[in-house]
């Protein structure tokens, strides 16, 4: 029972720690750390984070979801795409001088080397502060450096291009909208002349103004006449060739009125005519159509003005707040927390084994 469980002891404790510690202290390559903090601005940004509005916690919606864009950004096989330019993968990583554990094997397929590279790069987002910490380990303090530089260009270069997509999503909106303004206002103006063409009317209401003005100057003559006829009976018989003359003046000045009086209310003088209330009311509406349609054409001109001015200018920064330092002491391994977390890795398989193989020897009724 003594030698089993000595047996126990060496197999699942001593050997794994002895292994263990051989390739803590010969084996494994040293790796170095380099770390740098950035953020994401957008220029003028308003729009508040809901969350942030609650718990009273700075932030912005579109500040956060560029950071974490950036964020998955670094962390996907498009990232390794974009920094080749600056570095090869394999020179820094797939090398046979260092250890096999920590290496990155030269026939490694893509895939593979996403998820090395996940391994070695890790971003993490603050969503109070809206700050993002990268830290990338590599083999030489200057590797490392060189390889946070190469993501920090290529992150950069990703924000100046969404940037850029929407700077040029809002122009080719406005362009839009102008082209719609102007149809409409083209529309509008076209429906005045058309109608102003039928009615045979350049402005109804100043032909309506211009009969009733004539109206009032024929009653005010009609008056007048009127008042003469009056003065003439004081002289003259009603049976007098004056007095007669006067009454055909008053006569025919009051047939006048009347007819006057109708042709104010039409537009012409057809049977069918509409009348000129009605179409002075279309025409108005017309003409109202016209104004709110040359006020969307101003307000799309300025907007693609202002679009314009927007396109020449960048609304959203990278900002790097921690420059990449060159690592002086390796980060890993680590002494003694490597070797205290192996001691208590061994110690505990070391455990579970002998439990799992007293259980057996219990149900199995060894000896």
């Amino acid at each position: 029972m003594k030698i089993f469980k000595s047996l126990l002891f060496w197999l699942f404790f001593v050997t794994p720690m002895t292994l263990g510690t051989l390739y803590y202290l010969k084996i494994a390559s040293p790796q170095y750390e380099a770390n740098a903090h950035f953020t994401i601005e957008k220029q003028g940004q308003g729009q508040s984070d809901p969350l942030g509005a609650l718990t009273g916690l700075p932030g912005s919606v579109s500040s956060t979801r560029d950071a974490l864009i950036v964020k998955d950004f670094i962390e996907s096989r498009e990232v390794i795409e974009r920094t080749k330019q600056y570095f090869d993968i394999n020179k820094l990583y797939a090398r046979e001088d260092k250890d096999f554990l920590s290496r990155l094997e030269q026939d490694s397929s893509i895939e593979d080397i996403v998820e090395y590279w996940q391994k070695k790069v890790n971003v993490e987002f603050d969503t109070t502060s809206g700050i993002v910490d990268l830290k990338v380990t590599a083999f030489e303090p200057e590797s490392a450096v060189k390889v946070i530089k190469a993501i920090l260009t290529a992150s950069e270069d990703l924000v100046n291009t969404l940037s850029e997509k929407s700077r040029q999503d809002s122009l080719k909106f406005a362009r839009q909208e102008l082209k719609k303004a102007e149809t409409k206002l083209k529309n509008a103006r076209t429906d005045v002349r058309t109608f102003r063409e039928k009615e045979q009317a350049l402005s109804p209401e100043q032909s309506a103004e211009s009969k009733l003005k004539l109206v009032e100057e024929l009653e005010a003559e009609r008056a007048r006449a009127e008042a003469d006829l009056r003065s003439l009976r004081l002289e003259f018989p009603d049976t007098s060739r004056k007095i007669i003359e006067a009454k055909n003046k008053v006569f025919s000045l009051k047939k006048q009125v009347n007819i006057e009086r109708i042709r104010s209310t039409r537009i012409t003088d057809s049977n069918d005519a509409k009348t000129m209330s009605s179409i002075i009311s279309k025409h108005e509406e017309l003409l109202t159509e016209q104004g709110f349609a040359e006020k969307s054409y101003e307000a799309a001109l300025l907007n693609l003005e202002q679009s314009r001015i927007d396109a020449t200018q960048q609304h959203r920064y990278l900002i790097v707040i921690v420059q990449p330092k060159l690592p002086e002491e390796p980060s890993k391994p680590k002494a003694p927390d490597d070797f205290i977390i192996l001691f208590l890795a061994c110690l505990l398989f070391w455990g579970l084994s002998g439990l799992i193989i007293s259980s057996i020897r219990d149900h199995a009724g060894w000896m």
